[in-house]
């Protein structure tokens, strides 16, 4: 009893050293911008870790156990039963004697003459039937049942690694850019992952032999370098944003990628010959380990609001609709067109080679040349031109990316005048804010509301996860075949019909089918107790991939260049022009047409040339007005000045807005200082698009001229550390 006592408390004191570890780990709060996909890399390696340490306090604990009770002479084999062990017969008589262990040490046990004849003849054959797991210890094939279970391990660990956590992660990474979040995402990959893991499985368990051994380690040292190449051979890895690569210029990577792929697969498949039947079992722990924690990784990111699809106290989807994008007021109209990266230096490069009557038909309009963006690139720009808001360098970047929204009484402005507002941009960046947050912007919107599933492309979803999953896990030779960018996934995911009406339509980013809807439908008038429409519509513009021509006609990905394509989004500018004057609201429609940003370089190093975003900009005015030629001014305007007009072609109050210090903005309709010294942000990112910093830069001059540029030497750090 006393002996027993001691291994009970040995038990209880384990459990508790346990217990005591997970409750006296130190724990500290944390503010920090990490990104999901980077994030779940993280919390694999600690779990990971978790379950190494596991494994070895396991161990550790058993073997304790065990020889404390040889110290205290406690036979843990006490009151089991054995089976008696089995001998070889001798056949050398007709009959013979078996030995047995079961009648004591010389004792024998007789065996029939078929017995005899069959250890004589046949001993191996024998062996094997009477004791498999014994001669599968000396390197006999596997039962087919063995080859089921260690065959649908490795399929699944494969499957779950490339065409489940992959697209997963990479869908809650870029969840403000994509149409579905994670959670709306996930169960479209179940039958075709279900699909493939039944096949491999299928094909593994037929083989037999070292065909089988080499088979199982083969796909799981495949798995194993995906999961390898997403965690630490991705280094440069070009972002998604449509831009044509330069696979060449990755060269060493595609060399590292290639010699570490080689050597796993090498050392997998020598392991798999010259140790069959250890590999299996190494193969099985290895695989459920992983799967392990990959999981974990992923549950985290399943539980954060980005990657649930849900913000609405409804739950159901909201999503940013077509719905009012072809409308417009009878009393007046304030509409912004974004042509995504569309540089002055392209506009004044086309009218002196390629096309010098380019701007005919922009009757009314003045065309500031003068012009300079605010912040850089899309994802800081979009979001700036719907709040006013800049950053303060007293505070980190993720201080003001939460509260610029919350901060803004732009749209609040607005819709206080009583117009309808449509947003229409992939960059809003508002879907990791609360809910009620979210729900505060998009109410003001007639646009942005919930949807049926039913507008999702189930296999056009499933080609695009799996497209996303194998970019990033493939070794770098063959990332190339599976390259995509944004605006290619969320049209593959939504279901796109014509004859779908606005309201029940997904809006993407979508030169061409914009285009071809306007000239086929043509605008109308909204229907509503509305004072006037505000309408705000971002374009792909002079953006890569270049894919339509001077007329807007789509000539395939990459098939056209940048002036060709600007040409097309300024002959989409003057179709909606066209579609305005035919309605009869041209004169009482102001109308801004500008790029989020000029031409700009992912780069760590200061810029080198000027950035400048076209702006040109037609008030509402008389109609003698509006049939004047299209006139040049040199006020030196920025994007800061975007709200002060708006609001102040509305008849609004724009006062806050020309108050503030270096970000102050002033309506383009009124008197600008021509000595004004102008602010930008641009930013320091990585290959990747990883912004590092902001760089704040003053354009003393017109801001064409590059000798008119300087750093001021203020940064602000995006991402906050402690």
């Amino acid at each position: 009893m006393a002996k027993r006592i001691v291994i009970v408390a040995y038990d209880a004191m384990a459990v508790l050293a346990c217990a005591l570890i997970l409750a006296l780990a130190p724990v500290s709060q944390a503010h920090a911008y990490i990104d999901p996909s980077v994030m779940t890399y993280t919390i694999q390696a600690v779990a990971g870790v978790v379950v190494a340490l596991s494994a070895v306090a396991g161990v550790a604990l058993r073997r304790g156990r065990k020889a404390l009770m040889r110290v205290l002479d406690i036979d843990e084999n006490s009151k089991k039963q054995f089976e008696a062990d089995v001998h070889r017969t001798d056949g050398n008589a007709a009959a013979g004697w078996r030995v047995g262990s079961a009648a004591g040490a010389g004792a024998y046990t007789w065996a029939s003459d078929a017995e005899s004849k069959a250890g004589t003849e046949k001993p191996a054959a024998e062996s094997e039937s009477a004791d498999p797991a014994k001669n599968r210890k000396k390197g006999h094939k596997p039962l087919w049942k063995e080859r089921l279970v260690y065959a649908l391990i490795a399929a699944f660990f494969f499957t779950f690694t490339i065409y489940f956590v992959a697209p997963l992660e990479i869908v809650a990474g870029a969840s403000q850019d994509l149409v579905y979040s994670m959670g709306d995402v996930w169960w479209t990959l179940l039958l075709p992952d279900l699909a493939i893991i039944a096949g491999i499985t299928l094909v593994l368990t037929l083989l037999r032999g070292k065909a089988f051994n080499i088979g199982l380690v083969l796909v799981f040292a495949v798995g194993l370098c995906a999961y390898v190449q997403a965690l630490f051979l991705n280094a440069g890895l070009p972002a998604a944003n449509g831009d044509t690569i330069a696979w060449a210029d990755h060269m060493p990577m595609q060399i590292i990628s290639t010699i570490v792929w080689l050597v796993i697969i090498a050392a997998a498949l020598v392991f798999g010959i010259l140790r069959s039947r250890r590999s299996q079992g190494v193969v099985a722990i290895a695989a459920v380990c992983l799967v392990i924690v990959q999981g974990v990784g992923l549950i985290s990111l399943a539980f954060t609001p980005a990657a649930s699809g849900v913000s609405e106290a409804s739950d159901a989807k909201v999503v940013m609709t077509e719905d009012q994008m072809y409308t417009v007021n009878p009393n007046h109209n304030v509409v912004v067109f974004i042509l995504d990266t569309y540089d002055t230096a392209y506009l004044k490069r086309i009218l002196r080679d390629f096309n010098p009557d380019l701007l005919e038909g922009f009757d009314g309009f003045t065309n500031y040349e003068n012009a300079t963006s605010a912040m850089i690139p899309t994802r800081f720009a979009i979001p700036e031109m719907l709040t006013g808001q800049m950053p303060s360098f007293d505070e980190t970047y993720e201080t003001y990316a939460s509260e610029r929204y919350e901060r803004s009484d732009f749209l609040q402005n607005i819709y206080d005048a009583n117009y309808s507002i449509g947003l229409y941009t992939d960059s809003m960046r508002i879907s990791a804010l609360p809910a009620d947050e979210q729900r505060s912007i998009t109410s003001k919107t007639v646009n942005i509301h919930s949807l049926p599933d039913s507008m999702m492309d189930y296999w056009g979803c499933v080609y695009s996860l799996f497209q996303m999953g194998q970019y990033r896990d493939v070794l770098w030779p063959f990332k190339w075949a599976f390259w995509y960018y944004t605006d290619q996934i969320n049209r593959a995911m939504v279901a796109s019909d014509e004859a779908t009406a606005p309201d029940e339509t997904i809006y993407v980013m979508d030169d061409v089918r914009y285009y071809n809807r306007l000239s086929e439908f043509g605008l109308t008038l909204e229907d509503g107790d509305y004072d006037g429409a505000f309408r705000f519509i971002h374009l792909l513009g002079s953006h890569y991939p270049f894919s339509y021509d001077e007329e807007a006609n789509f000539i395939g990905d990459d098939e056209s260049n940048v002036f060709r394509q600007s040409q097309g989004a300024l002959h989409i500018m003057k179709t909606y022009i066209a579609k305005l004057k035919e309605l009869g609201v041209y004169e009482n429609t102001t109308i801004i047409i500008t790029a989020d940003h000029g031409y700009w370089t992912i780069t760590l190093d200061p810029i080198e040339e000027t950035s400048t975003p076209i702006m040109f900009v037609k008030p509402e005015q008389s109609a003698e007005l509006d049939a004047q030629p299209m006139v040049t001014n040199e006020k030196p305007v920025s994007h800061l000045d975007l709200q002060a007009t708006i609001l102040d072609a509305m008849g609004l109050d724009y006062s806050e807005y020309s108050q503030r210090d270096e970000w102050a903005g002033y309506s383009m309709f009124g008197y600008i200082d021509p000595d004004r010294v102008r602010y930008y942000l641009t930013t320091d990112s990585l290959e990747d698009l990883t912004a590092v910093q902001f760089r704040e830069y003053e354009i003393d001059g017109n801001a064409l001229d590059w000798e008119n540029w300087h750093e001021t030497g203020r940064f602000i750090e995006p991402i906050e550390q402690e």
